[in-house]
């Protein structure tokens, strides 16, 4: 009995011992460090690039009026025909013309009972690549028999130049962005998630009227801006 009472006390007295050592131990454990896994921060970006044009898109078109269909078709293609010779003349390439509408229809009465003549319009669009010489091609077209218009659109050649520079720019302006806003919430830029762009290349159009007294028509062409946006999410670390 005696032995047994010996080891019930020495065990109880070593589990008490346990019992105040774990919260002890579970005290001085440092507290877990927040995970960063999953931050991110979203920034968006523009820029505006602006360029010279080197190419002009002029808008011409030949409407003739007869009293059939066929004679109006046949007047009209005769002043087209001339019309495209004299820009092929002129230096224009046969890929730089092209057909955009070709239209026949009735003119009626001024009570619209009876029809009266027919009406045919054949436009195109012709390319010029020498700024220089838009004022002459389209006088040039106009005295070849072209009398319908709607303006000029000015472009550059190469599309993508303008739109890769206002791009990186955009870019950079959100990488910028992202860099304070990072430092201000105590965390770093690391690698890119998502980059997401829209772009909107806006060419004025410029119209013009032919200028009788003007040996040639004045033509100025405008800056063209080049606008894009980007949205970036970064990882940050």
């Amino acid at each position: 009995m005696k032995g047994n009472l010996r080891w019930g006390v020495a065990g109880l007295v070593l589990g008490l011992a346990a019992a105040i050592a774990i919260p002890s131990l579970a005290q001085t454990s440092p507290p877990p460090t927040p995970s960063t896994s999953g931050r991110t921060v979203t920034v968006s970006g523009t820029a505006t690039i602006r360029s010279a044009p080197d190419e002009a898109v002029v808008s011409l078109g030949v409407r003739t009026q007869a009293p059939t269909a066929q004679q109006a078709l046949q007047e009209n293609a005769s002043k087209m025909t001339d019309v495209m010779k004299a820009l092929l003349g002129a230096g224009l390439k046969q890929s730089d013309i092209a057909t955009t509408n070709v239209s026949l229809y009735p003119n009626y009465n001024s009570d619209g009972t009876a029809v009266i003549s027919f009406v045919a319009e054949n436009d195109i669009q012709a390319t010029v690549h020498d700024m220089s010489k838009v004022g002459q091609i389209i006088d040039l077209a106009v005295a070849s028999g072209a009398n319908v218009t709607s303006g000029i659109s000015f472009q550059l050649s190469d599309q993508n130049q303008g739109l890769d520079r206002a791009l990186q720019a955009a870019v950079a302006d959100a990488r910028s962005k992202a860099e304070t806003l990072a430092a201000a919430g105590g965390a770093a830029l690391g690698q890119v998630i998502s980059i997401t762009e829209t772009a909107a290349p806006t060419p004025p159009p410029v119209m013009f009227e032919r200028a009788a007294a003007s040996p040639s028509t004045p033509v100025s062409p405008p800056t063209l801006e080049t606008q894009v946006s980007v949205s970036v999410v970064w990882a940050l670390s």
